[in-house]
C-alpha cells in the first residue's frame, strides 16, 4: 500500500507541475501530459481497470480526477457528451414495481406503481461543463442547434418573467465554474433552471423525427428515479419488490479504510470525507442496475414531479413551465442524498422536497439528471 501511495503522490505532483508548464506544444511536454493523464485516470477509477488500479481513498480519487480535468485529459470519457449515444444508460422497460418503504418514516406506505413507457437515464448528473453550454447558448454562443433552441426558450422565459441571469448557478463565482470542476455536478440551480435546461436539451439533442415520434428529454419523475435506483434492469412481473436494494449500490455501506476500491465507500456522502461535490465517475462500484452512477450521494437530484402523499392515487405526471401543458407546483421532490448527507439520506426510498424558486437559499448540494423517454 505504501508503494502505491508513493506512486500516486508522484503522479499528483507531476500533474501539478505540468499545470505550471508554459510549453504545452512542446513534444516532450505533450508526451508527459499523456502519461500523467493515464496515471491519473487509473488512480481516480476512471479507466476500465478501476477494480485493480484505483485507489480506495475517495479524497485521493477526487483530487486525481480534478487534476485530470485541469489537464484536459478527461474529455472523451463515456457519459460526458449529450450529443453522443453513450451519454445514456441501458434502457429500462415499462412495468410495475413496489415503491416506498414501510421502514422509512419519510416514505410510507409501500405501494405498487406502474411506469408505462421505456426510458434511459443520463449516466451521471448534469455537469458544470454541460450546463455551461446551456448558459452560453442563451447568450447566443454555441452550435446552431443549441442557439436555435435557446432562442425558443428565451421566448418562453419572457412569458414567465424570467431572465438568463436567474439561471446562472449560485455556485459559480463568475461567468463559469472554477478550474478543474468541469466534470463536477452543477449545483445551486433552481427547479425552474433545471427544467429549462432539460427543455433546451430536448430541443438541441433530439432530432425533429425523434420528437415527432414522441421521444423526449426531461427531468426524471420520482417514480422513474426510484425504479432505476432500487431495482435491477429486469423486473419479475408477479413479484414487484424482488431484487430491491436499500441503497442504489446495494444493501449496506462499506467503510473499509484500506484495500481495493471495491472495499471502499460507494458514494460521495459525508463519510467519504470529500467535503464537497466530486468529479462524476469516481464511484463506479456504486452504479445501479441500468448503469447510472452517482444516484446515491454527490448531489440531490431535482425531480419533475411535485410532492404528493403516498400512496399515489393514479399517475403522477412530470411538470414543467415550458411545455405548454403543465403548471408549476409549490414544492418538488429531491432524491439521492448528497456529499453533505449521511447514508440514510442516500437510500432508494428517502424523499425530500424544496420549493422551485428559492435561489439565494439554494445550498451547494442540489443538482439534476436527465431522462430520455422513448415512444
Amino acid at each position: 500500500m505504501q508503494k502505491l501511495d508513493h506512486a500516486i503522490e508522484t503522479a499528483l505532483r507531476e500533474a501539478e507541475e505540468l499545470l505550471q508548464e508554459y510549453r504545452p506544444s512542446d513534444a516532450a511536454v505533450a508526451a508527459r501530459r499523456l502519461d500523467v493523464a493515464k496515471r491519473l485516470r487509473d488512480v481516480a477509477a476512471l479507466s476500465s481497470t478501476w477494480r485493480t488500479l484505483a485507489h480506495p481513498n475517495p479524497v485521493l480519487r477526487n483530487r486525481a480526477a480534478t487534476l485530470l480535468d485541469r489537464l484536459d485529459g478527461d474529455s472523451d470519457r463515456p457519459g460526458l457528451d449529450l450529443a453522443k449515444a453513450d451519454y445514456w444508460t441501458s434502457r429500462i422497460e415499462p412495468g410495475t414495481f413496489s415503491m416506498g418503504d414501510d421502514t422509512n418514516a419519510y416514505s410510507k406506505p409501500q405501494f405498487d406503481y406502474t411506469i408505462r413507457h421505456p426510458y434511459a437515464l443520463g449516466r451521471f448528473p448534469v455537469t458544470n461543463r454541460q450546463y455551461l453550454s446551456f448558459v452560453e447558448a442563451l447568450a447566443g454562443r454555441g452550435t446552431p442547434e443549441a442557439i436555435a433552441a435557446a432562442q425558443k426558450l428565451l421566448l418562453l422565459m419572457v412569458q414567465h418573467k424570467q431572465t438568463s441571469e436567474q439561471f446562472r448557478p449560485e455556485s459559480w463565482s463568475g461567468a463559469r465554474y472554477r478550474a478543474g470542476e468541469g466534470n463536477h455536478p452543477v449545483v445551486g440551480v433552481t427547479w425552474y433552471a433545471a427544467t429549462a435546461f432539460a427543455w433546451w436539451a430536448n430541443e438541441t439533442f433530439l432530432t425533429p423525427k425523434q420528437r415527432a415520434n414522441r421521444e423526449s428529454i426531461r427531468l426524471l419523475t420520482e417514480a422513474e428515479w426510484e425504479r432505476a435506483a432500487a431495482y435491477p434492469l429486469l423486473l419479475l412481473d408477479d413479484k414487484p419488490r424482488t431484487g430491491r436494494r436499500i441503497y442504489p449500490w446495494g444493501d449496506g455501506v462499506t467503510e473499509v479504510a484500506m484495500g481495493r476500491i471495491t472495499s471502499s465507500i460507494e458514494a460521495n456522502i459525508v463519510a467519504s470525507k470529500i467535503g464537497g461535490t466530486s468529479v462524476v465517475g469516481i464511484f463506479p462500484h456504486g452504479a445501479v442496475g441500468c448503469g447510472a452512477e452517482e444516484m446515491g450521494g454527490n448531489v440531490w437530484e431535482w425531480c419533475s414531479t411535485p410532492k404528493v402523499d403516498y400512496p399515489f392515487k393514479g399517475e403522477v405526471s412530470a411538470e414543467s413551465l415550458y411545455t405548454g401543458n403543465r403548471r408549476a407546483s409549490m414544492s418538488y421532490l429531491l432524491r439521492g442524498g448528497s456529499w453533505y448527507n449521511n447514508h440514510d439520506d442516500a437510500s432508494c426510498a428517502t424523499r425530500y422536497d424544496h420549493n422551485p424558486y428559492a435561489h439565494p437559499a439554494l445550498p451547494g448540494f442540489i443538482g439534476l439528471r436527465l431522462v430520455h423517454l422513448f415512444s
